[in-house]
């Protein structure tokens, strides 16, 4: 099954990108190899839904987290190796009777022609004995399943018999043309399928090596993955990867409390918490690092989150009827899957305060007796949260600000409740509105 998410959650998480060039995806790209790339986009942009197939991934980064087993890649090895495979032309078995003649190479191949093949064979080589001290270096008997599979895989193609003297070219230093003819024919034609296999495992484990590495260094942690029936989210130490310095704040959802309620004013970190949520659960359904102290999650089906809406100038759309129409397109998707993280901040901000607060009460309300999807809402109409506190699935939060000298402080701090601070008004005193209008007066 498709995991499900649209093009507006992509843009509020960033996960491709943000005004600000900064991508979640960019924090990941690290792979080593042009392929390994293509590898690596392949699995970030397609979330997965089976929680064996997540935690397999998991698992696998994390052996390579807690071991010391390196597989460091030749890039341009590996980009030869694929070039010289896609050469056209039947590979030709070199007659063993001309392995002293070799200057008559040229009759059977023109001189760049035999390079490509020269140098692609000794790429091959190159990877080929990476791989056999991959396997060398690890127990298959202690492996992950995805990493046990790719071992069998990688032990059952060099132990044919066909490989057999290939193996001894791998440690011979200078190949004559018989045996680089012999091997082009073995790579190009009799075995050229386990050679791309063997290239494919090569651009899996770039994949996996990187993304592990790169997790550490940016001080993220494994997701665990609860398969036994219950929904929860639960996650110690979240942060937002992009801000520095980052405040850390603690999210708990289950069934009997599926809704996060979060009220707080301008500029308390709210937007950012809701974002640092939806980026975790997206890199939980990869199986990817995320950046928290823990995370332990059931999984979901989709993803929806209405954060930066604007409003819709070429269809004539207000922003608070953009807002109304993603409403929709929620609970229609609600109607084909309930089992989703749906995160919506200042609903319906874009119109008056009357009627975003009985918009607000409306749409909740009904949120809230679907008890198999997890939402996370914020508003800055305090009254919405004060007519839903007898709901009890409902768990109300709030950033915290204090003021200090008449001056806002934020602690950037999810707490328990509801707040009644406000600074709308002080925001727009603060910036001297009113004295630069009264002294335009004066200079009529």
């Amino acid at each position: 099954m498709q995991f499900e998410i649209d093009n507006q959650t992509l843009k509020d998480l960033a996960i491709f990108q943000n005004g600000a060039n900064q991508s979640i995806r960019a924090l990941f790209d690290c792979a080593q190899t042009l392929k390994g790339q293509e590898k690596f986009n392949n699995i970030f942009n397609n979330p997965l839904t089976n929680p064996d197939e997540i935690q397999q991934r998991i698992d696998a980064f994390s052996y390579f987290q807690k071991t010391d087993i390196e597989f460091v890649i030749d890039r341009v090895a590996c980009d030869f190796a694929d070039f010289y495979l896609m050469q056209y032309g039947k590979p030709r078995a070199f007659p063993k009777m001309l392995n002293l003649l070799n200057r008559v190479t040229h009759v059977f191949y023109k001189e760049s022609e035999y390079y490509v093949i020269q140098q692609g064979v000794r790429s091959i080589l190159e990877l080929l004995n990476k791989l056999s001290e991959f396997t060398n270096a690890t127990n298959s008997g202690t492996l992950p399943k995805l990493l046990k599979d790719i071992h069998t895989s990688i032990t059952q193609i060099l132990d044919d018999k066909d490989f057999e003297t290939v193996k001894q070219l791998t440690v011979k230093e200078n190949l004559s043309a018989l045996n680089i003819t012999y091997a082009d024919y073995l790579f190009r034609h009799l075995k050229r399928d386990s050679i791309k296999a063997l290239l494919d495992i090569v651009y899996q484990l770039d994949v996996y090596t990187s993304v592990s590495l790169q997790g550490k260094r940016l001080g993220f942690s494994l997701p665990v993955i609860n398969n036994g029936g219950k929904k929860i989210l639960y996650i110690e130490g979240l942060f937002h990867p992009f801000i520095h310095n980052p405040v850390i704040n603690d999210i708990e959802f289950d069934n009997a409390r599926n809704i996060c309620f979060v009220t707080g004013t301008n500029m308390a970190g709210k937007s950012t918490l809701l974002k640092a949520i939806g980026v975790s659960v997206y890199l939980s359904q990869l199986g990817f690092p995320v950046p928290a102290a823990y995370m332990e999650t059931s999984t979901f089906k989709g993803l929806f989150t209405t954060i930066n809406l604007s409003d819709d100038i070429q269809l004539g759309h207000s922003h608070f009827y953009s807002e109304v129409l993603r409403v929709k397109h929620v609970a229609q998707k609600l109607n084909e899957s309930q089992d989703m993280l749906v995160i919506f901040d200042e609903l319906f901000r874009g119109t008056n305060v009357k009627d975003a607060y009985d918009a607000s009460l409306l749409i909740i309300s009904a949120f809230s007796k679907l008890k198999n999807t997890f939402f996370v809402i914020s508003t800055h109409i305090v009254e919405v949260a004060k007519d839903l506190v007898h709901t009890p699935n409902i768990n109300f939060k709030y950033m915290e600000t204090s003021f200090n000298n008449e001056t806002p402080t934020y602690s950037y701090q999810l707490k328990d409740g509801i707040t009644d601070e406000r600074l709308g008004l002080w925001i727009v005193k603060n910036e001297g509105i009113v004295e630069l209008i009264d002294k335009a007066m004066g200079n009529k």
